[in-house]
């Protein structure tokens, strides 16, 4: 009889990639893989046959889902962590894959009525500063859990190791892993690739839109630039900064030449990276501490790579240390002279460029190459 795994995510999983790849690296070792998430996407990836969905409640966006009662949010949590017992004490895994805090929660409420052999793995995808989390929260309590979980992890990993600092490893005495963002290759050599520009270059910024990434830089330099340059942003955005973006379009005089997209499943985002010409990642460190520890954190740098697009990172010594040796990664400091010399570069160059991008993806910057030793660990586990 092989192993089985439980794996719950306080979200969707077709919103974070590394736990979809993880989950298609997952299944090679594991006989069944009991997958618990809440049901606020439409669900389009194609698992794995031994993979079995768990969703819990009925479909909510993460807007709706944000905008309930207090009194909703604990009947919410509480549904997820009885199915999450449920299929724990039915399934009696040999592991079980916490994807941040609020997991960890449930865990921590059930764990100590877990009667059967396991080993408990905590996977955190972007670090969550305690201080800004509302009293009493949901997400305060699953931190209070997080902090005490330490004591009897057995494994633990990260995307970025500069955010080791940030949890209490001191009490850890389990396996620490680092995985790195990167996309899989069985899924995106199925993928468009970039296409060379023509008369239009198209720029790309996907994922969280929001103060903090450059864009209003781009934007001005649209305005000044002899080229003809477009700006296509895709992802979740708030309405305060949606007004904000279309106001100083609209100033500028290049609405004509600035799109945003309703975020989609990933399972549909490749084809619309491979659209555009040049990836953008312009985290300024300085925002928070998810930017200034991005560097192999920030998986759409890898997916823009995937395609063949050419990036812009925001030239720092963080930053720098994980892509300054990438021919088709460029630092950027967001002036006027810098947009236009590497965007002229990237023009003149970008079938190299598309080509180096492609070829350092599959040679390093890939997720199955990264997992490796994770599953190695994990098929000698007793």
């Amino acid at each position: 009889m092989g192993k089985t795994l439980v794996c719950a995510i306080y979200n969707h999983p077709e919103a974070y990639p590394p736990t979809l790849n993880a989950i298609q690296e997952l299944s090679k070792i594991y006989s069944k893989i009991y997958l618990l998430y809440q049901y606020n996407l439409d669900d389009l990836w194609e698992y794995p046959s031994n993979v079995v969905l768990k969703r819990n409640a009925k479909k909510k966006s993460v807007a709706e889902q944000i905008r309930l009662p207090y009194f909703k949010k604990i009947a919410l949590f509480l549904s997820f962590t009885w199915r999450f017992f449920k299929v724990c004490i039915k399934q009696k895994p040999d592991c079980i894959l916490l994807y941040d805090s609020v997991p960890v929660l449930s865990y921590h409420i059930s764990r100590k009525l877990f009667r059967f052999r396991h080993k408990t793995w905590y996977h955190n995808h972007d670090v969550v500063e305690k201080g800004a989390l509302k009293k009493y929260s949901i997400t305060w309590w699953a931190g209070k859990a997080e902090t005490s979980s330490f004591k009897y992890l057995n494994i633990f990993s990260l995307p970025s190791n500069e955010r080791r600092k940030y949890f209490p490893l001191t009490d850890f005495k389990g396996q620490y892993f680092y995985i790195p963002n990167f996309p899989l290759i069985s899924f995106y050599d199925k993928c468009p690739k970039s296409n060379p520009p023509s008369d239009t270059l198209t720029l790309i910024y996907q994922g969280s839109i929001s103060a903090g990434h450059g864009i209003e830089a781009v934007m001005n330099y649209i305005k000044e630039s002899s080229k003809k340059v477009n700006l296509l942003l895709i992802g979740n955005i708030d309405n305060e900064y949606r007004n904000n973006i279309q106001t100083l379009s609209s100033g500028l005089g290049i609405e004509h030449r600035i799109e945003i997209q309703k975020p989609v499943n990933y399972s549909c985002l490749p084809p619309i990276t491979a659209s555009a010409h040049v990836g953008l990642a312009l985290h300024i460190p300085n925002t928070n501490i998810i930017y200034s520890t991005g560097g192999t954190a920030s998986n759409k740098i890898y997916e823009y790579a995937a395609v063949g697009l050419p990036v812009l990172y925001y030239d720092s010594d963080h930053y720098n240390t994980y892509l300054a040796k990438f021919k088709w990664a460029f630092g950027n400091d967001l002036t006027f002279g810098q947009f236009d010399s590497q965007l002229e570069y990237i023009t003149a160059h970008y079938n190299t460029l598309s080509g180096l991008a492609q070829d350092d993806f599959h040679n390093e910057l890939n997720f199955e190459k990264q997992f490796e030793p994770v599953l190695l660990f994990l098929e000698n586990l007793n």
